[in-house]
């Protein structure tokens, strides 16, 4: 389920509404306007935008988002095992099976009919290398780490129309994710755009577990996303220049990584009001709290995200 990024579905004679679906998780609309072929969710009447491609071009990420989320490959150049929680039209996972055929992607996705959807209209194919489950993100997380499955990569990006799901925001779930990085990992999280107040917490949450944290960000904040590492590397601009100019970009991968890392911030979203995000359910309520974060019918809504532009 991935990250809602504009308003409204624009209004144009070129619009085809291709496909709706509801579930109990969401109310789904696959949309077509000339070569750009979208993913919404609709929550109360809002419109979320969830994925996107050029038609033309399948395999070449066309979210800003999708983009800069990319540089986690520059801490870890050669994945073998690449985890992305949030299928949505799986443009990243798309991107990245035909990038790395050698590394294992694995994608955990809760709604059967967006994976659905994303096999009929998004060009998703899974394959040797390229393994969507359907389950809760943390839950999976849970059982991978219990079989004892190591990821060089974990991408976080699970959306719903109007917000994320609380339970994979908190200090316990990304101290799972955590113990689920081989060593050298990362963790890159999608933080949406300018209208996610919550930003802040997540910096002070991702820092009270992982020692470092790089944030992107573009010049007009449609899109963040941030980088957590297991170790503190203590790099700068420079440092991430001088990787993405040495970069061999895989077969395919049309994307420029010169580009991407000047979306870097400094110190971006640091407040000392922030405060850390934690689980509020008893144990052994795990399985109750993600039923109620998930449903599309729930209200209350503990990391809300609006589509304020």
């Amino acid at each position: 389920m991935p990250k809602p990024e504009t308003q409204t579905i624009p209004p144009t004679s070129n619009l085809k509404v291709l496909a709706r679906a509801r579930t109990r998780f969401n109310d789904i609309y696959v949309i077509e306007d000339g070569v750009k072929r979208e993913m919404w969710f609709n929550g109360s009447g809002k419109f979320f935008l969830q994925s996107r491609v050029d038609t033309r071009k399948p395999k070449t990420p066309a979210l800003v988002y999708s983009k800069m989320i990319l540089a986690a490959l520059l801490i870890h150049p050669n994945p073998r095992r690449i985890l992305i929680v949030g299928l949505g039209g799986g443009a990243l996972s798309n991107c990245l099976s035909a990038w790395y055929p050698a590394c294992q992607i694995d994608v955990v996705e809760i709604d059967s009919k967006v994976t659905a959807l994303a096999k009929k209209y998004f060009h998703v194919k899974e394959g040797p290398n390229y393994k969507i489950f359907e389950a809760d993100g943390r839950l999976f997380l849970q059982q991978q780490i219990a079989s004892g499955i190591t990821y060089d990569i974990i991408f976080l990006d699970a959306f719903k129309s109007g917000s994320i799901p609380y339970h994979l925001k908190t200090l316990e779930f990304y101290s799972e994710m955590k113990s689920a990085l081989a060593p050298g990992g990362v963790v890159a999280s999608n933080l949406y755009g300018k209208s996610n107040d919550k930003k802040p917490d997540d910096r002070k949450t991702f820092l009270e577990v992982f020692p470092e944290i790089f944030v992107l960000e573009d010049e007009k904040r449609v899109a963040t996303v941030s980088i957590a590492t297991q170790e503190a590397l203590g790099w700068g601009r420079d440092q991430f220049a001088r990787r993405a100019s040495a970069f061999e970009p895989p077969p395919g991968m049309d994307i420029s990584m010169t580009e991407v890392v000047t979306s870097l911030k400094s110190n971006a979203f640091a407040d000392e009001n922030a405060k850390i995000l934690r689980d509020d359910f008893a144990p052994g309520e795990l399985e109750t709290a993600i039923e109620q974060n998930n449903r599309q019918s729930t209200q209350t809504r503990q990391y809300p995200i609006t589509n304020v532009l």
